[in-house]
């Protein structure tokens, strides 16, 4: 995998050296590339209005490639040496041409559907090496390990998800974040298809990614549900797309963004201080309960 510093667009109009903390998936000829790859202006065009309209500006080139820079489509060239802002006004915003297929890929964590569903869900969950991390020594301890646990914390799990009704929601609530994200994005000219990857339960990464290559999409924007970064969460499964995309040739000549984090997103910050203080107005003195 090959790809330039994570470079915060907001920042790096001014300056060209911020960056973010790179992710474990990055290698380290990734990490001392002299200049990121940047974004060409039609592929560019899609991603600032996706990132203006109701993503992050903060997007970033990962190249889930073992192959060279050169034996493959470039997103961007290599000539330039800071991100491109999202209030650049060179880049056009026209409708996008008819024969690109976007799709967005949302990334979350999944969760069990069905009480039978838990045990199951708590062996993958623990199966992975970025939830549960041993010396190399002890790794094929990883799937035994990981059964011992789940069967053991199983019913203790079940009553917890007996006690919400048999089963999680998770998946019901991403389908309708992504529902709604599709609609907002076809209403601002981007025709894009939303699919949902998750990391430990149906539908899984893998099953997106298969219905992704036979809706012949071209261009992925990759945005995984946590705010901010963790090696557990959005690491665990950009890592899974890492090995996904490795290998395979269509993946690897599909054009891809990759948003690591959006805690910072003024949007996002409204919304749970809106929560926070709709909660607080619950109680009898609210200006007693926070210093």
């Amino acid at each position: 995998m090959r790809s330039g510093r994570i470079q915060s667009s907001a920042s790096c109009s001014a300056s060209s050296s911020s960056t973010f903390p790179h992710p474990p998936c990055l290698s380290s000829a990734s990490r001392h590339c002299k200049f990121p790859r940047l974004l060409s202006p039609r592929a560019l065009s899609l991603s600032q209005r996706v990132s203006r309209n109701c993503l992050v500006p903060e997007t970033t080139q990962f190249s889930f490639s073992k192959q060279s820079s050169t034996n493959r489509k470039r997103l961007f060239p290599v000539n330039v040496g800071a991100l491109v802002t999202s209030n650049t006004e060179a880049i056009s915003t026209g409708p996008l041409v008819a024969e690109e297929k976007i799709g967005v890929l949302l990334l979350n964590l999944g969760g069990p559907e069905t009480l039978d569903d838990v045990q199951p869900f708590l062996f993958n969950l623990f199966a992975d090496p970025d939830i549960i991390r041993l010396p190399r020594l002890f790794r094929f301890l990883q799937k035994p390990l990981a059964q011992f646990i789940s069967v053991l914390r199983a019913p203790k799990s079940k009553e917890g998800y007996a006690s919400i009704g048999g089963g999680s929601p998770l998946r019901r609530i991403t389908d309708d974040q992504a529902e709604e994200l599709r609609k907002s994005l076809w209403a601002k000219d981007v025709p894009a298809k939303v699919y949902v990857g998750m990391r430990y339960w149906h539908p899984f990464t893998e099953e997106a990614i298969e219905q992704i290559k036979r809706d012949g999409i071209t261009k992925l924007v990759v945005l995984p549900l946590y705010p901010q970064f963790s090696i557990s969460t959005s690491g665990s499964s950009l890592r899974l797309l890492e090995s996904i995309f490795r290998d395979d040739e269509y993946l690897v000549n599909m054009q891809h963004t990759v948003i690591p984090s959006w805690y910072q997103r003024e949007g996002y910050i409204k919304s749970m201080a809106n929560l926070i203080e709709k909660e607080l107005q619950k109680f009898d003195r609210p200006e007693k309960v926070c210093p």
